[in-house]
């Protein structure tokens, strides 16, 4: 009688180790499930952001041969084109050193190759709709490093909404410089513009937009991250943009410089309507959706430019613009990509 009572405390914890068994096993062949998709969903990402891009390469193309007949390639000057084309890479890196610098402030430690290629490999992402493929790229290329998924995407909206909020203000600014005083709506517009540009750049308005994130799906950020939002930190960031667009709207004024050399546009008034036609071209097209703004920010910047030369010319050298920032990102990508695969972990 004695015998049966002893046997069932033994059963009873082999009973329960079993399930805990299978559990494990289960927990070990979860990550290798995920590992047999991930080259998929990597192939199937690197092909929806690769058929956008031919799209917007195939648009550019067949926009410069429907208005071909306005132009006069022989008589360009190439040397301007490509001083403007060099002038758009040098004008990618300060946002990218922004962002890099607004990661470190959230306590994440990026290697300097590592960042640099998520940047700009992110920038392909603008071109498929609904912008959510820049976050994807940059994510999937940090994550692995150990950089945190909240804190990349918080600083993704800060690097985004400081850039579209610098260019608005700096647009509507040197609209003022304009060989033609702005028309009343413009003023208008405007004058609504730089004021709620300005509450984008206040780090109070990041510090209630993570209050209403923590109550949300998506959580509590590090307080890190919180802490992170100074006046030091959004003053510095502003001021990385403004270079950069600075920089941009320069590339546009020297590509319109090689496209019809004429000495009305050596002029500060000539710089300024080129910077502010392709920061708010580019503002226009971000608040448009649209693949990489495409048509929106043509519009912009063709009305802008025919202040200071023909129509026909602002259309093409709208067209010009869009083709050398293309160039400027593959050129930018694959250069930071070499230099990384030579530098591993750096």
């Amino acid at each position: 009688m004695e015998s049966p009572e002893k046997e069932v405390p033994t059963e009873t914890p082999r009973s329960t180790q079993k399930p805990t068994a299978k559990k494990k096993e289960q927990k070990s062949e979860e990550p290798s499930l995920l590992g047999r998709f991930k080259p998929a969903i990597k192939l199937a990402i690197v092909a929806v952001v690769f058929a956008f891009l031919v799209l917007t390469v195939r648009k550019a193309y067949f926009d410069v041969m429907e208005h071909r007949e306005h132009l006069n390639f022989s008589a360009m000057d190439w040397r301007w084109l490509l001083l403007g084309l060099l002038a758009y890479v040098v004008g990618m890196m300060p946002a990218a050193i922004a962002w890099l610098q607004t990661l470190r402030a959230f306590g994440e430690t990026v290697p300097l190759w590592v960042g640099l290629h998520a940047y700009f490999l992110g920038h392909l992402g603008k071109y498929v709709p609904g912008k959510a493929m820049v976050i994807v790229l940059r994510v999937g290329r940090l994550a692995p490093h150990g950089i945190g998924i909240k804190p990349t995407v918080v600083s993704i909206f800060v690097e985004t909404f400081t850039s579209v909020a610098v260019g608005a203000i700096l647009g509507c600014v040197l609209l003022f410089f304009a060989p033609q005083f702005p028309p009343t709506w413009m003023v208008t517009c405007a004058a609504i513009c730089i004021p709620c540009s300005l509450v984008f750049l206040l780090p109070h308005t990041f510090r209630l937009v993570l209050t209403f994130l923590a109550k949300s799906k998506i959580g509590r950020m590090p307080r890190s991250v919180g802490d992170a939002f100074t006046w030091r930190l959004m003053m510095r960031t502003c001021a990385w943009m403004l270079l950069g667009w600075s920089l941009h709207g320069t590339a546009g004024w020297l590509v319109l410089s090689g496209i019809q050399s004429t000495p009305g546009l050596w002029t500060f008034q000539a710089w300024a309507v080129c910077v502010s036609a392709v920061s708010l071209g580019a503002v226009a097209g971000f608040a448009s959706m649209l693949p990489g703004g495409a048509v929106i920010r043509e519009l912009v910047i063709t009305w802008l430019l025919s202040s200071i030369v023909p129509q026909p010319i602002a259309l093409f050298a709208a067209i010009a613009f869009r083709i050398a920032n293309l160039i400027a990102e593959f050129l930018v990508v694959g250069l930071v990509s070499m230099v990384k695969g030579k530098t591993p972990g750096r």
